[in-house]
């Protein structure tokens, strides 16, 4: 039972939530089985960049060591974007123009980036800089499709899970990545071209650039469940086992990650996880019914580390899930999320 008090203290919160705290309702997505599924997209002057240029989605797959595509314009021609083994890859100028830096993680859901600028590309992965090189001149241009998850002239699909793609042209800083990774887009924004949110559909949300869905993709819901079990080493249970908790960490310029690991003794709505060693707590979270306040379900955290890490809190009854980020170097911001969950009750 929160008492008045507590509430009166957690209205005056709402105003303070952290820049970290924004996530994203990821309860669809687009998802591929096996072989080759992709969304593709009509030609259009407004995919053909110069010296502008960022595209970023949510993925998740594995190609078996080869090489596959998380979207592209024809890469012998113009702009790719994928992965080789677990190596981030990219062209911006045809084939001559190839990229190769940074890692991402095989299955495991992470934000992927390349920005160009004119005068330095770069690589992100969940808001961390992985690579960058200088280089100098317009992007080159082709007439072919855009696609997601393949290429016109490389049909071999990366993502079995792919979810918000968003193209600009506009060479987005680290800064508005982090911003916005966990933001839903539904309208237009200075140098947005296109957002795919794959909720079901290839709708492009904010222009008229929508696309068809090909092959083996299809869209999924996240799995649904009346609860999340009983807590365990790596995930809690939390309110009335309706909410599952989990957290990663990654040392960031290392290819070393983690799960972070439950501290025993965590109660009915809150718990503990440390990264590194048991007798070192990294962070406390905790899931609140907010209900009576404002009809939703409130996360909060506080963390005591400098470590990259995200938090991730599902409800397991309608799917949804927010990801909650702190970034390498930076001391753990409190999490505050007042706006959470519209699960009541």
């Amino acid at each position: 039972m929160i008492s008045w008090r507590f509430r009166l203290l957690l209205c005056s919160l709402f105003i303070l939530i952290a820049a970290a705290a924004f996530a994203q309702p990821y309860s669809a997505y687009l998802v591929r089985s096996g072989g080759h599924g992709y969304v593709e997209v009509p030609h259009s002057s407004d995919f053909n960049f110069t010296t502008g240029f960022t595209f970023e989605a949510w993925v998740s797959g594995s190609d078996g060591g080869a090489c596959s595509g998380i979207a592209g314009k024809n890469y012998t021609q113009a702009w790719w974007i994928g992965v080789c083994g677990t190596t981030f890859r990219s062209y911006i100028k045809g084939t001559s123009s190839l990229f190769d830096g940074g890692k991402v993680p095989a299955n495991e859901f992470v934000h992927i980036a390349v920005t160009y600028d004119g005068a330095v590309r770069k690589h992100y992965v969940d808001g961390e800089l992985v690579a960058s090189r200088a280089e100098t001149g317009p992007m080159t241009t082709s007439t072919s499709p855009l696609r997601l998850n393949s290429d016109a002239a490389y049909a071999f699909s990366y993502a079995t899970t792919l979810d918000e793609a968003r193209i600009w042209n506009v060479a987005r800083t680290q800064a508005q990545l982090r911003d916005g990774i966990n933001k839903t887009i539904n309208a237009p924004e200075p140098g947005l071209v296109a957002v795919y949110h794959l909720d079901g559909s290839a709708v492009d949300s904010i222009a008229g650039h929508s696309g068809t869905t090909n092959g083996t993709a299809a869209y999924l819901t996240a799995p649904v469940a009346l609860t999340c079990g009983s807590t365990t080493s790596s995930a809690l249970c939390l309110t009335s086992s309706r909410f599952q908790v989990t957290s990663k960490w990654w040392l960031v310029g290392t290819d070393t990650r983690g799960n972070g690991t439950v501290v025993p003794g965590s109660s009915s709505g809150s718990g503990l996880f440390w990264f590194f060693g048991a007798d070192n707590w990294e962070l406390l979270v905790k899931v609140l019914d907010g209900c009576g306040v404002n009809s939703r379900k409130w996360v909060f955290s506080a963390g005591t580390t400098d470590q990259h890490y995200s938090l991730i809190v599902t409800d397991v009854r309608s799917g949804v899930t927010k990801r909650y980020f702190n970034y390498s170097g930076q001391a753990a911001p409190a999490i505050t999320d007042t706006d959470a969950f519209a699960t009541c009750p």
